[in-house]
């Protein structure tokens, strides 16, 4: 997590109930390594959200295979309110036979089960939908195509590695398990690049654009002077205890709020796609189902960023959605960093 980035000057520098943690990570430059940002948060609420995660493995271990399962994740607790918590979410269908499975505690953490429906994949403004292909610079938010049934997605964020710059959207719009050497599309069908790098599994797609096009540091509609950098698993937590709203731009539903993030989560079940789907964020929808359609698959989640209110953090990939509550979720981007990608 953030114990690598934190000195002894860090640790000296907090008082008697706190410990500093790395929210987050941000660069002027994005070619440059980029810088921790840190900051001190209450050692109680620290402790228990570390516990809690540990918990979240062991769990993981018993009950990850087992049929019906969906996911099971962290929900953080709220600072000066309940404890962090576990959430095991379970297909409708295996609710009843596999409740008598799960523990309701596991070492003083509390577990909640949820049912769920079925999933549904997740065309806002005109100008995301009609941008020119003609236009040189991309930004988060306009539709572009991939090659499968479903083929309707939204530009992410750039993404940085090794000194190349490449536009971040979602795998599954492609057809296959891998999608490297597909052609990413305008709508209009206008090839503007190259897939070079993919995971099914944490289903992001990272395309090389054609000379011509260059994807802007930079969310359109989003509010914010562009994108500096993005939140660590442990910024995560932060954020879910202030309580704070996470934020999107997708192609069919243009710019919405989320009500909170509600959990961190090593996700079993989705469709479609590649499984699992590791390193998940959940988002609580704010508007009864209106927050995430399809289409908006590859759009990112993002929140203000902590050393300049001008510009954003981003969050997550946003790519599904729960169809009977209506919690959406994606890739946490702090993992695509461990990949080796700055944003």
């Amino acid at each position: 997590m953030s114990a690598k980035y934190i000195t002894q000057e860090d640790i000296d520098g907090a008082a008697s109930d706190e410990v500093p943690i790395v929210i987050g990570f941000h660069s002027d430059n994005p070619f440059d390594e980029p810088t921790a940002h840190k900051r001190y948060v209450p050692a109680d609420w620290y402790n228990d959200f570390l516990h809690a995660t540990r918990m979240k493995h062991r769990v993981e271990q018993s009950l990850g295979a087992m049929p019906g399962v969906v996911s099971i994740g962290v929900s953080p607790g709220e600072r000066g309110g309940d404890n962090s918590r576990l959430i095991v979410r379970l297909q409708d269908s295996d609710v009843r036979t596999m409740m008598g499975e799960i523990p309701t505690h596991v070492e003083g953490v509390k577990i909640d089960v949820e049912s769920v429906s079925g999933f549904e994949s997740i065309s806002c403004t005109d100008t995301l939908r009609n941008w020119s292909s003609s236009t040189a610079a991309i930004r988060g938010g306009y539709e572009v195509r991939g090659n499968s049934n479903a083929p309707i997605g939204s530009v992410g964020a750039p993404a940085f590695k090794n000194g190349k710059r490449y536009l971040a959207t979602c795998q599954h719009i492609f057809s296959g398990n891998d999608a490297t050497g597909s052609t990413l599309k305008h709508p209009d069908g206008t090839s503007l690049g190259t897939v070079k790098h993919t995971k099914c599994k944490e289903d992001y797609a990272m395309v090389k654009l054609h000379g011509r096009y260059r994807i802007e540091r930079a969310i359109r509609y989003s509010g914010y002077n562009g994108i500096s950098g993005h939140f660590s698993y442990d910024g995560l937590g932060h954020l879910k205890s202030r309580g704070v709203n996470t934020q999107k731009v997708g192609r069919t539903t243009c710019r919405t709020s989320f009500s909170k993030i509600q959990t961190t989560a090593e996700t079993i079940y989705t469709a479609p796609g590649c499984l699992p789907k590791p390193y998940s964020v959940f988002h609580k929808d704010n508007s009864s189902g209106n927050d995430l359609k399809r289409g908006d698959s590859g759009s990112i989640s993002f929140y203000e960023s902590p050393n300049n209110s001008n510009k954003c953090w981003l969050v997550s990939f946003i790519n599904y959605e729960d169809g009977k509550t209506n919690d959406v979720f994606g890739i946490g981007i702090y993992r695509l960093a461990d990949f080796g990608y700055n944003f």
